[in-house]
């Protein structure tokens, strides 16, 4: 199984859209800088080659044992 991408760039509305749907509001601008610390996040994870031979489930204990697999 291989991880698939969510989103290659992150943009404020979705970013506020997203946590407006789970109930959390945020200030004027937050969304902007939650956006640019997604795409940092996006873009390094993405030159990570550990990342890339992780096999991610939909769970949490998928990450954990895919992990413990690659140490």
């Amino acid at each position: 199984m291989t991880a698939k991408p969510i989103a290659q760039q992150w943009h404020a509305e979705a970013v506020a859209a997203a946590l407006a749907a789970q109930g959390i509001a945020l200030a004027p601008g937050r969304a902007e800088r939650i956006a640019r610390a997604q795409q940092a996040l996006l873009g390094a994870s993405a030159a990570d080659p550990l990342l890339a031979t992780l096999e991610f489930q939909a769970d949490p204990s998928g990450f954990l044992l895919a992990l413990k697999k690659a140490t």
